[in-house]
Order: C-alpha cells, then sequence, then structure tokens
C-alpha cells in the first residue's frame, strides 16, 4: 500500500483543480451537474455489497439486528460519510 502524508494538503494542486472546475462551470453551468449510481445486494442474512463508480463497500448488521458483525453497519457507513 502507498504511503500516505498524513494532514498535509497540497494547496497548488488544490487551487489548480477549483479554477479548472470553476472555468468549465461559467463556460457551461451544465457541466456542474453530477450524477451518482449507487447499488447494493444481499449477500447473507444482513450483509451487503455496495458499489459506486470503481468502489466496493460492505455493511453488516450485529446479532442482535440479524447480521454476523463483518463489516460496519449501514449506519456506521452514513456517519463516516457525514464525517468525511
Amino acid at each position: 500500500m502507498a504511503e500516505v502524508n498524513k494532514g498535509i494538503v497540497e494547496v497548488e494542486k488544490a487551487r489548480k483543480a477549483y479554477d479548472e472546475m470553476k472555468a468549465r462551470y461559467q463556460a457551461n453551468p451544465a457541466s456542474g451537474m453530477v450524477t451518482l449510481r449507487a447499488t447494493a445486494r444481499l449477500v447473507k442474512n444482513a450483509l451487503l455489497e455496495g458499489r459506486i463508480g470503481k468502489f466496493k463497500f460492505t455493511a453488516d448488521e450485529p446479532p442482535e439486528r440479524g447480521g454476523d458483525d463483518q463489516a460496519p453497519s449501514p449506519l456506521e457507513h452514513f456517519l463516516i460519510g457525514a464525517a468525511f
């Protein structure tokens, strides 16, 4: 796994991305629209596999809610998404 610098923001990289996005939007306001598609399938009991773009996630519930506690629950995924 590649090493990640913790707590470092490449300001020039972020500024360049922002300026390019702003220029695209000003040239064509419809270019600012984003459409996302997510899918999920039930694997076993409460174990779910979800996909969005090129990424795959799993979610499960603890035994008291019918799962096997093999992955974070959907609510835990939601909360970490809000934290991000």
